[in-house]
């Protein structure tokens, strides 16, 4: 009995050793995490424009015309109502707007066809959205650059979960659906407005999270999503797609004007502060990823009843595949009682 206790107590020994030995191995080096999403291009900024017009001391959203897509509209507010002015692309005013009916200030412009094929461009103050709910209006997008007074037509929009202050308004042009992203310092939120707007208040979908800040995007023509951060430039390949391409340049991201030119090859983005210099950053070629998905036509039109956007989560299968799921389900049970009877009978 003591001999198997002393060789016990030695491979017990023995075993603590080698236990000893592994332990006391040198630790590798943990590999340097990347960043995520990883950089894919560093372009160089060239100056586009600077505005000589004084009332775009302080211009607020930019996008590029569809019926005019050599012009960028944007709004200046120097005079103390909102305007929306038509500028080339040497950066001199072709027209300017007022928009009756409105008073305050505005921040935000996107543009948009409805189901008839007119192009409208829309406007908002992103900010009134921290009391739960905000005013866009919509304006004809004008045919000839003559200026005068343009008629609006509002939508009362509500998040659903409470206030946001927004960070980005943009639409999509393959399904005429408009988007708001929320701005937050580390986050934003994307919410979906209905596919058909009425004069009724209209409720906000939330439809995703993103995992990094946005102050400005817009879709281009063939779907995919620009996004200006405070670092840099992200394309996704759709509103629901991961970030493709991660884009930056030497240039500061905190004004508000940012657009994308209407051939998708590059974005135009002002400096912060007045008689800002707006410069221009040459988009990589390619994608980035998959190709999106083919959308659904849904007009954003002036119908009085609101289509609702469905949610992306859902059943595997969608509702074809969760059927015959079912079915399956309920004939191994039929199945199981058959056989279980026939067993009792025998």
């Amino acid at each position: 009995m003591r001999a198997h206790s002393s060789r016990a107590l030695r491979l017990a020994a023995g075993g603590a050793a080698a236990a000893l030995v592994v332990t006391a191995a040198p630790a590798t080096a943990a590999p340097t995490p990347k960043p995520s999403p990883a950089v894919t291009s560093t372009v160089s900024a060239s100056a586009a424009f600077r505005p000589a017009d004084p009332r775009l001391a302080s211009p607020a959203g930019l996008v590029a015309g569809v019926v005019h897509p050599d012009i960028w509209w944007t709004i200046g507010s120097a005079s103390g109502r909102p305007q929306l002015f038509a500028l080339d692309t040497r950066g001199r005013t072709r027209a300017a707007y007022t928009l009756a009916g409105v008073s305050g200030g505005l921040d935000a412009i996107t543009i948009v066809k409805n189901g008839s094929g007119q192009s409208g461009l829309f406007v908002g103050n992103l900010d009134q959205g921290r009391a739960g709910s905000l005013t866009l209006y919509r304006v004809p997008e004008p045919s000839a650059l003559a200026g005068g007074a343009l008629q609006v037509k509002p939508f009362k929009v509500r998040y659903p979960d409470g206030g946001h202050q927004g960070g980005a308004l943009l639409a999509d042009p393959a399904e005429s659906r408009v988007y708001i992203i929320t701005r937050d310092a580390t986050a934003a939120a994307v919410f979906a407005l209905p596919g058909v707007l009425g004069p009724q208040v209209n409720a906000l979908t939330r439809l995703r999270t993103l995992a990094f800040p946005v102050r400005g995007g817009e879709f281009t023509r063939d779907g995919r999503v620009v996004l200006k951060t405070t670092r840099d430039v992200r394309v996704l390949t759709g509103i629901r797609e991961r970030v493709g391409q991660v884009v930056r340049a030497a240039v500061r991201m905190s004004g508000t004007a940012f657009a994308v030119s209407a051939d998708g090859k590059r974005v135009l983005l002002a400096d912060p502060g007045p008689k800002p210099l707006f410069r221009s950053l040459t988009l990589p070629t390619g994608s980035g990823g998959a190709a999106p998905k083919p959308a659904s036509t849904l007009p954003v039109g002036d119908q009085s009843s609101p289509v609702s956007f469905p949610s992306e989560s859902g059943p595997p299968g969608g509702l074809l595949g969760t059927g015959a799921l079912v079915g399956l389900v309920l004939l191994g049970v039929l199945g199981g009682a058959f056989y279980l009877r026939g067993r009792r009978q025998g």
